[in-house]
């Protein structure tokens, strides 16, 4: 992992600036067939402060992994790793969440999706 995105812990990956090669990489590891790649990219991608991830991690409210869809809808609202994300962003969003929250099959990822939106209005949470 260091070798790939510059670091290992959550503190250094947050700290880390992912060339375009990787990040595009990133990305396609975000639609690959294999859970357990999809899973690790979101994993990267949460953890690397990124504006552009959101638009690889939203596709993956629909992954057919709840686990996958798990990290996906924690990373797009974490404010350790994506300080600077926020709902007025993304309006559709919120609705997005908000269906989540409410429909996902999964109770993981709707508990995820709930934490997600208090975080994205600034709510605190822990």
């Amino acid at each position: 992992m260091r070798a790939l995105v510059g670091g290992v812990t959550a503190t250094e990956l947050r700290t880390v600036q992912l060339p375009d090669d990787v990040f595009d990489g990133l990305v396609r590891g975000t639609q690959h067939a294999n859970p357990v790649v999809r899973w690790w990219s979101v994993q990267l991608l949460d953890h690397c402060p990124d504006e552009r991830a959101n638009d690889a991690l939203i596709p993956l409210f629909n992954d057919p992994v709840a686990r996958v869809r798990r990290n996906a809808v924690h990373a797009v609202g974490c404010p350790a790793c994506q300080p600077t994300a926020n709902l007025s962003r993304d309006p559709t969003l919120l609705a997005r969440l908000q269906q989540i929250a409410s429909d996902d099959p999964s109770a993981k990822v709707r508990t995820e999706a709930r934490l997600s939106i208090a975080r994205l209005s600034g709510n605190t949470v822990r």
